[in-house]
């Protein structure tokens, strides 16, 4: 830094400070204020402090982690997710390993450029959360730069992957022990793995059938019934376990971690002959069997933990033929068309 931007960056953050708009140093990080945002997000309960963690060392941390908060702009922040987005998927790699594991993205390949700009986007989030969070806190005082950074578009997955009953079938029947279990799990009940993980012996209420839930992404509590399938399967998990105890684990009294089993339900799905899918995709397979079989809208969002039925409608509702009857039928009077005019044939072509 030369001295005449040291004296402007003085000059600024003493009007900053004349102003009440900041309590820090004018070197403050972008990588000290992820830091700080994670930890005061993980002293609050947050879920996702392993995706947060990950996301900052591998995209946010090369890239800006040693730039001052300052000396962001709309322009280096867009290239930085523009970067990110172009970069390669990086792979599972054995510690101590020479070489990252990575797998490039084809030109071509429409589906993997969509998955990356999504990376890219929730990366973008995250950073976006942690400076509006330094913001909130009076560190810094202006917010323009990611402000005005926008995400991509059209992340959006085209269409949702779920599993047939025989595809399930065959998924289990290609895995056993712990991560059979773990996979029934979220067959049976549609939760997330963190929620999954978390269990406890506690949470299996054998007299009503049902797994509580009191750490969910949304922040509500609920209690999701079970199949008779479903409660066999956690009365045999709970059996001999104290309250305390996993529900689910790895091996006695270790609860799942993320990279504990991604590398062996690949293996399984791979031995199943499955197309390529996450453990939280299976929640999708879970709501449209509910779906398919009458299930309102309401009761699938109730049991996935949602806020409300838009993501339900979203995924599901193409599945649930009640639910489109009804809402054509609903506004069937406001779709009527006057009728068209029938068009008539072309006269026939003369051959000459």
């Amino acid at each position: 830094m030369s001295a005449d931007q040291a004296r402007d960056r003085a000059r600024s953050w003493a009007k900053a400070i004349r102003a009440g708009g900041v309590k820090v140093s004018p070197t403050l990080t972008v990588g000290g204020v992820v830091e700080r945002y994670i930890e005061a997000r993980e002293a609050e309960g947050m879920k996702s402090v392993y995706d947060a963690r990950s996301r900052f060392r591998t995209h946010i941390s090369p890239k800006l982690g040693g730039l001052m908060v300052t000396e962001l702009t709309l322009d280096r922040l867009t290239r930085w997710r523009n970067e990110m987005a172009k970069s390669a998927k990086r792979l599972r790699t054995a510690k101590g390993a020479a070489k990252q594991n990575i797998r490039e993205i084809a030109a071509g390949d429409s589906d993997g450029l969509r998955r990356r700009r999504d990376t890219a986007n929730r990366t973008l989030t995250l950073l976006k959360a942690a400076l509006n969070w330094a913001r909130d806190h009076r560190l810094v005082d202006d917010d323009s730069a990611w402000r005005l950074t926008k995400p991509f578009r059209g992340t959006t997955a085209a269409r949702v992957r779920f599993l047939d009953i025989n595809e399930q079938q065959r998924l289990l029947d290609s895995v056993e022990g712990p991560l059979r279990d773990l996979i029934a799990a979220a067959l049976m009940t549609g939760a997330r793995f963190g929620e999954l993980a978390r269990l406890s012996a506690r949470d299996f209420d054998p007299t009503n059938g049902t797994i509580f839930i009191a750490e969910s992404k949304s922040g509500k509590a609920r209690h999701v019934p079970l199949t008779p399938g479903g409660a066999t399967l956690f009365a045999r998990l709970a059996r001999g376990k104290a309250g305390e105890d996993p529900l689910l684990s790895r091996i006695a009294g270790e609860r799942w971690k993320p990279a504990t089993y991604q590398r062996s339900f690949k293996e399984a799905l791979q031995r199943a002959g499955l197309d390529n899918l996450t453990l939280h995709e299976l929640r999708h397979s879970y709501a449209s069997a509910m779906v398919r079989a009458g299930a309102p809208l309401i009761v699938v969002a109730e049991a996935l933990g949602h806020s409300d039925t838009r993501m339900a409608e979203k995924h599901y509702a193409h599945l649930a033929p009640s639910f489109v009857a009804d809402t054509i039928r609903r506004t069937a009077p406001n779709l009527l068309l006057p009728e068209l005019p029938l068009l008539k044939s072309p006269p026939s072509a003369t051959l000459q």
